[in-house]
């Protein structure tokens, strides 16, 4: 049995106003007469899922439309219903060889998802997301649930989502996976972000109608991950601030795809605490078996898309309370290892015409010590050609990346990786 730790500072007060904000927003929405989302004011716009991916709905003379892309589209007679159905598939070829070892090499479903996207009475949206891939999945938890939201988006500047989804944090784990530059995001990003979790959050993308330049999420959340039961009483608090001073754009996709457009650009900054992690890497990886740790979470994001031109640079800082905690487990001392470390990684990528697209990336992942000696910090030094058939889906994307370690005598490591991707 977990050994539980002392009785954390949970922000009861942050729960408390995201009910009465909900309830609010239940009894107050559809008589408040403020701004609604951009799909209910202005219906020619499309609607966006928690991911950021446009969802298309058919026109008032149709009840099923189907377009590559975009998926099928179901809407009731009366228009107050659309539900869109999209599928992605994503088959990859990887090697990795350490100088002076073997190459391991495989071929995997990396992605196979189904996606459920579902907005009724004007306000109200619905996003339910499965991985069907091992891939998808924990290694010690089978849980094809990736996302199940319920959102009110009928007040433009306090929205309210709630269920399993993705953590509010950094910019690229919160871009979706299909809308990706290179086969994968960044090693920073895969050790340090804050995985998906089931909770509660208030946000805006529109903050005070200034046409998308200001937005928020302040969020509440499990702190264990993608709906595990929990023995101990730790929870999460998250915070993140965007500012897109230009004028509003797509940051959640990467890539320049209007190679016409001027110059855009996002600023993101987020805090987060996840008190009593029973998890190595915060709310993923491992699950301790007898230790808790207090985790402080750090980021900074900023994007630029001009004239075919993207890029992307983060920091992410994630450090916990103690290195480590010794325990008796089956009646043997056990000592379990916090990990704490920092990080950022820098890409750029070029769309030279409507179909390919080259880009580079440079990133740096170091230890705090003390801390895990399993985690060895590294540099990622790489580059990916990408063909666009159709965008982001359908592309063939292939990277070649170099890792060498920081501050140890581990040989660097050479990873090819060929990907394609079908998004219907």
């Amino acid at each position: 049995m977990r050994k539980r730790a002392r009785m954390k500072r949970v922000p009861f007060a942050l729960l408390h106003f995201a009910s009465v904000a909900l309830a609010a927003a239940i009894v107050l929405g559809p008589r408040a007469g403020l701004a609604q989302t951009a799909a209910a004011v202005r219906p020619g716009l499309p609607a966006t899922d928690p991911n950021g991916e446009s969802v298309q709905l058919p026109s008032d003379s149709d009840r099923i439309a189907a377009q590559f892309g975009k998926g099928v589209t179901f809407q009731s007679k009366g228009g107050d219903f659309h539900l869109q159905l999209r599928g992605r598939v994503q088959v990859r070829f990887g090697s990795e060889l350490p100088e002076g070892g073997e190459a391991t090499n495989e071929m995997i479903i990396r992605r196979a998802r189904l996606a459920l996207s579902g907005r009724f009475f004007d306000a109200w949206e619905l996003y339910v997301q499965l991985g069907l891939s091992n891939q998808d999945n924990e290694p010690d938890y089978y849980n094809p649930v990736r996302d199940a939201t319920l959102t009110y988006a009928g007040l433009r500047d306090l929205m309210v989502r709630a269920g399993q989804m993705k953590v509010p944090f950094d910019r690229q784990r919160n871009n979706s996976s299909s809308a990706l530059e290179f086969a994968d995001r960044s090693i920073v990003v895969s050790e340090l972000t804050l995985d998906r979790d089931v909770g509660v959050q208030l946000f805006s993308e529109d903050l005070f109608g200034l046409d998308g330049m200001l937005g928020y999420h302040l969020g509440l959340f499990g702190g264990d991950g993608r709906n595990r039961r929990a023995d101990n009483p730790g929870m999460m608090w998250v915070a993140r601030l965007w500012t897109s001073p230009f004028g509003t754009f797509d940051p959640n996709v990467e890539g320049a795809f209007d190679r016409r457009q001027g110059f855009r650009l996002a600023l993101g900054v987020a805090a987060a605490q996840n008190f009593q992690s029973v998890r190595t890497r915060s709310t993923s990886a491992d699950t301790f078996a007898a230790s808790t740790f207090d985790y402080t979470h750090l980021t900074a994001d900023l994007t630029i898309k001009y004239r075919g031109l993207f890029w992307l640079s983060e920091f992410l800082y994630r450090k916990a309370d103690r290195p480590s905690n010794t325990a008796t487990v089956d009646d043997e001392e056990v000592t379990e290892f916090s990990r704490s470390g920092w990080g950022f990684f820098t890409q750029a990528g070029y769309l030279w015409t409507d179909h390919l697209e080259t880009a580079a990336r440079y990133g740096q992942l170091r230890a705090l010590s003390p801390t895990d000696p399993t985690f060895v910090g590294r540099h990622e030094i790489g580059g990916a050609v990408s063909w666009y058939f159709q965008r982001h889906d359908l592309k063939v994307t292939a990277d070649y990346f170099y890792l060498p370690a920081i501050d140890d005598p581990a040989p660097p490591t050479h990873q090819v990786r060929l990907q394609t991707q079908l998004y219907f």
